[in-house]
């Protein structure tokens, strides 16, 4: 399997959707495609999406028209582009929007119930709207910035700037690694209880991905790694950040929580994971995760029974 593969089998990363890179720089286009019986529309309040109260916990794609219904007006939009021959938009709803949690959830907590297409188009979503929120005046000079190009660039609104301000997505690894018939697992204090996952971080400045898995694995357990090997990417807008996935190779050194981010690490083997798992003493990451993948795929490379039958054999949430 190659890294393109492996990618579409993470959650978030589709490409049924036709971006539309083009139509975004034809304004007459973009009108009529959002005038169009064939456009569907889905608010976004808070950063929590609007659902379907027939479809729960079902996003509402909505036409225009109920749209106007719903939130009375359909002005603040991003195109996100075609799909099965409609045309999707986001609707970045105002904060003083008076709301019901009832009808608007957590992407995080619909992921679990999406296919891939739909997740996808509510993942890039819910990016652009995160962008939209913390860019609304120029970095640059301090003045207002409009939206242009379909809701993908803004553009300072002072004549004397105009500097041009582009969506960012903050690239982070994230690394499951290896010693022996052994993987490293950390923990953070504000995860449920018993969570374990893979380590992960930021990439600095100046910092290749190789050099931020090396550097990370270091910064939070004091485990040396020897190999990298990449494995895959996934979206992650949390607001906006790229998951680098990678596999790595390791000493087996004493484990010491240098930085302090982790509350406990631990080398765990499989038959370990198996243990803890029938103790209800191990919660792997959520299954839309990247993280997820890189520890299934890692346990089913000499496991007997596959990690997501046991954890429905265990009983856990999800599986």
């Amino acid at each position: 399997m190659d890294h393109l593969q492996r990618s579409r089998l993470n959650l978030l990363t589709s490409d049924l959707l036709n971006r539309g890179t083009l139509v975004r720089l034809e304004p007459e286009t973009l009108s009529q495609r959002v005038m169009s019986d064939r456009a569907r529309f889905i608010g976004i309040h808070r950063m929590k999406i609007a659902v379907d109260d027939n479809r729960h916990p079902g996003p509402a794609w909505l036409t225009r028209e109920e749209t106007i219904s719903r939130f009375g007006n359909c002005e603040s939009w991003i195109y996100l582009g075609e799909q099965n021959s409609t045309f999707h938009f986001a609707l970045m709803l105002e904060d003083s929007l008076p709301r019901s949690d009832d009808h608007f959830v957590g992407l995080r907590a619909l992921a679990f119930h999406l296919d891939a297409s739909e997740s996808t188009l509510l993942a890039f979503a819910q990016a652009l709207t995160a962008w939209h929120k913390r860019h609304g005046y120029c970095g640059q000079c301090g003045t207002p910035t409009i939206i242009t190009q379909g809701g993908h660039v803004r553009v300072c609104s002072a004549e004397s700037c105009g500097t041009t301000h582009y969506p960012r997505t903050d690239p982070a690894i994230i690394v499951l690694v290896e010693s022996d018939d052994h993987a490293l697992f950390g923990r953070k204090p504000e995860w449920p209880k018993h969570r374990y996952s893979t380590i992960a971080g930021f990439v600095e400045p100046g910092e290749s991905a190789e050099q931020a898995v090396v550097r990370e694995v270091a910064e939070e357990t004091n485990i040396n790694v020897l190999s990298a090997h990449y494995h895959s990417s996934q979206p992650w807008p949390f607001p906006g950040s790229l998951m680098l996935g990678y596999h790595a190779k390791a000493t087996k050194t004493q484990i010491s929580l240098n930085d302090q981010e982790l509350e406990d690490a631990q080398w765990l083997s499989r038959e370990e994971i198996i243990t803890r798992l029938n103790q209800g003493l191990f919660v792997p990451p959520p299954k839309i995760s990247i993280s997820f993948r890189l520890i299934e795929d890692w346990f089913n490379q000499s496991a007997t029974i596959p990690l997501k039958k046991l954890l429905r054999q265990s009983g856990a949430a999800d599986f």
